[in-house]
């Protein structure tokens, strides 16, 4: 879908969920050559910065919601392709953050590209504020009951908080360089821009952090619960099997062609076996409770 806009001193390209037409039309009318529309399609393609002959093309990442693939909380590529007289914005699916950008109409491209990128690094924080809810969701639902499905929950976050910590770095390594490049930066609405993204990038890396240690402290936590779980349980199985043992021995005994004892009377051998059993399990439960109280 191209979605093309005048600004102040630029035209502003929009192109979301391209498909081939789009990418022919980017070649013909954008004169982009072959290789960066292959970066385009590259949905593993990393946040980086390329200087080509008659454009500059900057790669950040975004995060975005995905529930047909593995790992629903993920990164996405954007690319940003800049001229003399246009800006270029593909992604391979539909950036939202992009619609905030079209009521901010900004002198320069520089600015309009700084803008995007803190549009970017705001969405970070948002995404992981969203991310940790659902850790405490799992967490309040685990201490009632430990499930696969929270658990599972717990690895997907975990796996979501490693593609961010990925992304944002690899925006902050892009940011570098723009910072680097003569020219860039040179009106103070798009330093304190650049600024104002780099805050929210540093910010959004310290959160990851700061909830990755906790989602792993409170995973240690639950493997310790389902140890001690499961030993409780192996520990009560051990104790059953051992009061199994005495009536599968005197069972046994008394099926073998040989003198029994108490034989000559009718029901007492019964009788003595079933008090001597009744009292091996009463024990035995007894022990079950007294654990339980400590």
């Amino acid at each position: 879908m191209f979605d093309t806009e005048k600004l102040k001193t630029f035209s502003w390209v929009n192109v979301g969920n391209p498909d081939h037409e789009d990418f022919e039309k980017l070649q013909r009318e954008y004169k982009i050559d072959e290789d960066t529309i292959s970066d385009i399609l590259d949905p593993d393609e990393q946040p980086r910065f390329e200087v080509e002959d008659d454009y500059k093309v900057i790669i950040v990442r975004f995060p975005i919601v995905n529930r047909e693939i593995e790992t629903t909380w993920h990164t996405e590529p954007l690319s940003i392709i800049y001229s003399r007289d246009n800006v270029i914005t593909v992604c391979r699916k539909r950036c939202d953050l992009l619609d905030k950008i079209k009521r901010d109409e900004k002198a320069t491209r520089e600015e309009f590209i700084l803008n995007i990128i803190y549009y970017i690094a705001e969405s970070y924080l948002r995404s992981l504020k969203e991310l940790n809810k659902r850790v405490m969701r799992a967490k309040s639902a685990l201490t009632q009951r430990i499930r696969k499905q929270e658990l599972l929950s717990l690895l997907d976050v975990e796996n979501s908080y490693t593609l961010y910590m990925a992304g944002i770095k690899g925006n902050i390594a892009v940011m570098d360089k723009l910072d680097k490049l003569r020219g860039f930066v040179k009106t103070d609405d798009a330093e304190e821009l650049a600024e104002d993204a780099r805050i929210e990038l540093g910010q959004a890396t310290e959160v990851v952090n700061s909830y990755s240690k906790m989602l792993k402290a409170i995973k240690e936590t639950f493997e310790s619960v389902i140890n001690m779980d499961s030993n409780t349980y192996i520990n009560r199985l051990t104790m059953w099997n051992i009061i199994l043992i005495a009536p599968t021995v005197v069972v046994g005994y008394y099926g073998m062609n040989m003198k029994l004892p108490w034989a000559e009377y009718d029901w007492t051998a019964i009788v003595i076996l079933i008090m001597i059993f009744a009292l091996l399990i009463g024990y035995a439960t007894l022990g079950i409770i007294q654990r339980r109280k400590r």
